[in-house]
């Protein structure tokens, strides 16, 4: 018999969906060399770091060098509120994201990577 007065899908694991999709779209446009659609996606304390033309010409740099590329595995190791490390991993090492920081915005997850 299930506890009384647990909340309803306590046991469920929690939903990163949005995240998620927010992680596979930035790496989708980081990798393609859409830097007008990455820089979209950075947080605003990363932007406050990053002008968008320096930013747009580094991702159609890492566009020319790596193109598209499929993610091999994506999980979310921590998320609590509005901050969350994700880690992503693909078939070049050098591309794989350990740990990396996201923060939700105005509800909307957004990377938190400034590096």
């Amino acid at each position: 018999m299930p506890p009384s007065g647990a909340p309803a899908g306590s046991s469920a694991a929690p939903d990163n969906t949005a995240l998620e999709q927010q992680v596979r779209a930035y790496s989708t446009a980081f990798l393609a060399g859409d830097g007008d659609a990455a820089y979209d996606l950075l947080s605003q304390r990363c932007k406050e770091r990053n002008t968008r033309p320096n930013f747009v010409t580094l991702v159609q740099q890492a566009g020319t060098t790596y193109g598209p590329q499929e993610m091999r595995s994506l999980k979310v190791d921590q998320a609590a509120g509005d901050l969350a490390r994700v880690t992503y991993t693909y078939d070049r090492a050098e591309l794989d994201q350990r740990g990396e920081p996201w923060v939700r915005e105005s509800g909307v997850w957004r990377i938190d990577d400034c590096g």
